[in-house]
């Protein structure tokens, strides 16, 4: 009962005001994307889904869809947020699920995604023009 009405309130949230903004306070900060260290540090990590959508209201139902993906995804330790890019010339979609670390992206895949992704997979293909293509990231976000 509790988490319905968490899951609701992070809705109502979320259609109350589409700024970007992620689903729980971020716990990295952000920092330049060069170091003095060789090849590219791993702090946070990402999933990302890519696909095409047919238009304005097929992008819209998308969001719909996966609004509900991340209310369920929100749950799992070490989900630090979310993000979502449309290309409205080219009706490219992308959902990024951020993690907080390497091991919280590893419990995810091992214990929650094929459970997860499951209830909304036949969904997201309806709407998607093709494949969709899942892909995880070495993520940060970058100081300027």
């Amino acid at each position: 009962r509790e988490r319905e009405r968490e899951m609701l309130a992070r809705s109502l949230a979320r259609s109350l005001s589409r700024a970007p903004r992620p689903l729980v306070p971020l716990r990295h900060a952000s920092r330049a994307m060069c170091t003095s260290e060789d090849g590219v540090a791993v702090d946070m990590v990402a999933r990302m889904w890519s696909c095409k959508v047919k238009d304005d209201p097929g992008a819209h139902q998308m969001d719909l869809v996966f609004d509900r993906f991340i209310d369920e995804a929100s749950m799992v330790e070490g989900v630090t947020g979310a993000a979502r890019m449309v290309c409205k010339s080219e009706w490219d979609y992308n959902l990024i699920l951020k993690f907080e670390d390497i091991d919280s992206l590893k419990s995810y895949m091992a214990d929650h995604h094929d459970k997860i992704w499951g209830e909304f997979e036949s969904e997201v293909k309806a709407l998607a023009v093709g494949n969709i293509k899942q892909q995880n990231f070495v993520y940060d976000d970058i100081e300027q």
